[in-house]
């Protein structure tokens, strides 16, 4: 599903003129120090913490409301997609489709396991299309 949703919003933002590569990734990447611990940062630090921030601690609380799984999901999503402030709005509704992808998983898994990996191999994928748009 995780891989179908990346064909999806990568060839929207292609049919829509938009950069697979956002520019604020080929600055990051151009203003590393050392790569392999921005690879780091990106593939493991990053989503391991958002994850056990947002569809962790977060999402249980909210989850336990009124707010229900519906209520963690979006709430969850949202703030996740908001605090990526880099983004254009565009990105942004993206990265917030894809919390909603992770808050699914989240609620039918009962593990934030499954969304750390899931967030690590979204980012994986990215890390790889920046390397590839790179060489280019």
């Amino acid at each position: 599903v995780l891989l179908v949703f990346v064909a999806i919003t990568d060839g929207m933002t292609w049919l829509l003129g938009g950069d697979i590569v956002p520019e604020v990734m080929v600055e990051a990447y151009h203003t590393a120090g050392f790569v392999p611990l921005l690879w780091a940062a990106l593939i493991i630090a990053a989503p391991l913490l958002e994850e056990l921030f947002f569809r962790g601690f977060m999402f249980q609380g909210i989850q336990q409301s009124r707010a229900g799984n519906l209520g963690a999901i979006l709430i969850t999503s949202f703030t996740w997609s908001i605090v990526h402030v880099q983004y254009d709005v565009y990105q942004l509704a993206v990265i917030f489709a894809g919390g909603i992808l992770l808050g699914i998983a989240r609620v039918r898994s009962n593990s934030t396991g499954l969304t750390i990996t899931l967030h690590s191999l979204m980012n994986l994928i990215a890390t790889i299309e920046l390397e590839v748009y790179l060489w280019q």
